[in-house]
């Protein structure tokens, strides 16, 4: 990637080709055709029907998260967490009518679908803060039809657990608190090699891993080799933007596991970065007082996270949901 000079040529540097990419959705016929292509692979009812009704609707929502994306790219940080989410909201919603012909179909799947808790006005820590994932709601709903994913109504997840999940954030993690919650792992198409040492900071045996992996995840054992234990990938694992197990850094281009197994979080990375942009844009829309104490004073390691989680995200989101849609091209 050409790095510029100015901080806001970069950011429009960095969105540019995705956006490109995704405009080649913006005509109704090659749109009405690729919508009834996957619903026809989804066994829909009405494929024709259904993608001529929405291919427009589908347009719209991608064109209104450029939009936003854009306009947040020359934002300055105290708004950019606000239209950075609706950006990703009208994406998500984009991706939604692919899976769900009849998006929405009941007004209960038009909220946020995440709730934050009540702040303390006195030494709140922004990484301990948490959400938690609401029974209605767009979250489960695209964690349903985007992931085939259900069952985690009312989980709550703090923002250091979130974050953690993030491999681009882990050397903020390491130079602040000398912690590393990321294992470096290797993958070829569907294949991963553990090493041993990770099994042993596991604290399980080679039996009781393969045992928690194949449990958990779906990961097929095949054999031990040397000091690695290599296994065939679940479907849903085989790419970054779907997986519940590997994490992968953009950057470095590099895969991981969590270093331990508690930090297994089970949610792909779209509804990670989801979960994490909902907190930060409802502090940046009511917790006022808090938001600026933090941008102009730079008091707590906060600001760290937070600044360098929307560098990230306003980069990887979009990217990951071009993944997602061109699997069906």
């Amino acid at each position: 990637m050409k790095y510029l000079d100015n901080g806001k040529e970069l950011e429009i540097h960095m969105t540019y080709h995705e956006w490109k990419d995704l405009a080649l959705f913006y005509s109704v016929e090659s749109t009405q055709k690729f919508l009834e292509k996957v619903y026809v692979l989804n066994g829909a009812d009405e494929a024709k029907r259904n993608s001529f009704k929405n291919s427009e609707r589908f347009i719209f929502f991608l064109k209104h998260a450029e939009s936003f994306y854009k306009q947040a790219s020359c934002s300055p940080l105290e708004i950019k967490p606000i239209l950075l989410f609706y950006g990703m909201s009208q994406l998500i919603k984009a991706c939604l009518i692919t899976q769900d012909p009849h998006y929405p179909s009941h007004t209960s799947v038009l909220a946020h679908g995440v709730t934050a808790r009540k702040r303390k006005k006195q030494n709140y820590c922004f990484s301990d803060d948490e959400v938690k994932i609401q029974r209605n709601g767009l979250c489960m709903h695209f964690m349903k039809h985007l992931f085939g994913q259900s069952g985690i109504e009312d989980e709550r997840y703090t923002m250091k657990k979130l974050l953690a999940a993030i491999p681009e954030l882990s050397d903020i993690f390491y130079f602040q608190k000398k912690e590393l919650f990321i294992a470096k792992i290797r993958k070829d198409k569907d294949l991963v090699s553990i090493p041993e040492d990770i099994v042993i900071h596991y604290k399980m045996s080679d039996s009781r891993f393969v045992e928690y992996m194949s449990h958990h995840f779906q990961w097929t054992f095949l054999k031990k080799d040397k000091d690695d234990l290599q296994f065939h990938l679940s479907r849903q694992d085989i790419n970054p933007w779907t997986s519940i197990s590997l994490l992968f850094d953009m950057d470095k281009r590099q895969y991981y596991i969590p270093s331990k197994r508690d930090q297994f979080l089970k949610l792909p990375e779209i509804t990670i970065h989801y979960l994490i942009l909902y907190n930060i844009g409802m502090i940046a829309r009511y917790e006022t007082e808090w938001w600026y104490e933090l941008l102009t004073q730079h008091v707590s390691d906060d600001y760290v996270f937070i600044q360098q989680f929307l560098m990230v995200t306003e980069n990887k989101f979009p990217k990951y949901i071009l993944k997602f849609l061109q699997q069906y091209v």
